[in-house]
């Protein structure tokens, strides 16, 4: 019986808590097709991600994407991933408070952030929001990426436009 009371105050040396933390950008597309409808698309194909000042990749040319889980950096207030897609490179730009919370013996602490602003170039993202500033886990959406693709009247709809006009 002291044996087991004994092991029970022994300290803890298994981290059993989750101490990894990454923002996540949720991307939000809509089409406007040559009518005019606008349809929204959450999933993105082609879409390559990559850490602005080194060669981290974490997503390469990746499939089905409707979200992008990205660490901020713990040594600066600033960190910025290029997003390619469809041969086109815009880059997204956080600035962010960083915070140290001791978790436990086992896990050490973590880095949680505050978004405190987000940017891009514009080059094919429309715009960027923060829906939530709090970057203290997985899995928890912290950032929307707009964009909208305007389809073009192809050749043969321009010359069957141009014929009923006549």
């Amino acid at each position: 019986m002291l044996l087991a009371v004994l092991a029970a105050c022994e300290p803890d040396k298994t981290c059993r808590q989750d101490v990894d933390v990454a923002a996540e950008i949720v991307l939000k597309g809509t089409v406007i097709d040559t009518a005019g409808t606008a349809t929204a698309f959450t999933s993105w194909d082609s879409i390559t991600v990559q850490g602005v000042g080194n060669d981290s990749v974490l997503y390469n040319n990746a499939k089905s994407v409707s979200k992008l889980l990205v660490p901020l950096k713990i040594d600066t207030n600033v960190t910025a991933y290029s997003l390619t897609w469809h041969g086109q490179t815009d880059v997204v730009y956080f600035r962010h408070d960083n915070t140290r919370r001791f978790v436990s013996m086992a896990c050490g602490c973590v880095i949680y952030h505050s978004i405190e602003e987000v940017w891009c170039n514009g080059v094919w993202i429309d715009s960027v929001k923060i829906v939530n500033n709090a970057v203290e886990a997985v899995e928890q959406e912290n950032v929307q990426v707009y964009v909208t693709i305007v389809e073009e009247p192809s050749t043969e709809e321009e010359e069957n436009g141009e014929e009923s006009e006549e």
